[in-house]
Parts: structure tokens; sequence; C-alpha cells
């Protein structure tokens, strides 16, 4: 059996160790890169579910707020604000409908809104109608 020559062996053994050398920068390199998409991909997934949990709690304390006003009597139900949780500011404005002579329906618009203003201008508009029990229109 014949052996290479050690001059060549060595030379080999010397050109394949600084070309380890480059494989390991060159994977430092590329797993740097993909950690950093991935970094960015979940701090993106965490601003969405934030947005996405400030939106569901502002369309919950709007029904809240509307259920009260619901259930309020219709002599009971002005305008007003007020704010939840240091964070959402809940705004409602009461319309009496009259009709095209100026006469009160019976009826009253519920117009309500709620923005929480600190993660950016956010909010959820929620209406409704409100009729007075009592009220009777008189016949033709």
């Amino acid at each position: 059996m014949k052996l290479s020559n050690p001059a060549s062996v060595s030379y080999a053994a010397a050109s394949q160790a600084g070309f380890s050398l480059i494989e390991i920068l060159v994977s430092a390199v590329v797993v740097a890169i993909l950690s950093t998409a991935a970094f960015y991909f979940l701090s993106s997934q965490n601003g969405m579910g934030t947005a996405g949990n400030d939106m569901m709690k502002g369309v919950n304390f709007g029904k809240l707020k509307m259920d009260s006003l619901k259930v309020a009597t219709y002599d009971e139900l002005v305008s007003g604000s007020d704010t939840v949780s240091d964070r959402y500011i809940r705004a409602w404005h009461v319309t009496i409908l009259r009709d095209g002579a100026g006469v009160e329906t019976g009826r009253k618009k519920l117009d309500l809104r709620v923005i929480w203003p600190l993660t950016g201008e956010h909010g959820v508009s929620l209406a409704t109608l409100k009729s007075d029990d009592h009220f009777k229109e008189e016949a033709p």
C-alpha cells in the first residue's frame, strides 16, 4: 500500500482548517439573520395580539354601557361620558327624534363611542333607538 506524500497531506490539512473557520462564520451569519427575522415576526404578533385585546375590551365596555342605557327609563336618558380602567373613554349622545313637523316621535337615538387613545386613535361606535313606552300616537 502506497501512502500519499506527507507534504501534500499537511497542505490539505492546513487549507481545510481555514475552510472550517469560514463555514463557522457563514453559519453564524445565517443563524443571526434567521434569529432577527423570527424576533421581528414574534414582535409583530405580540403587537397584533395587544391591538386585538384592546379592541375586544373596547367593544365589551361599549356593550356594557349600551346595555345600561337600554334599561334606563326614557326620561332618564341624557348625554354623558365616563372613563373605564383609566384607559377607555366612553361618550354617549342622546338625541330626541322628531317628525317632519318637529313633533317628538317618542323615540331617542343613542350614539355611543368608545375610544382608547393610549395605543393610538382607536375606537368603536354603537347606536340604537329607545322608545317611550308611554308615548301614544294620536289617531288622525
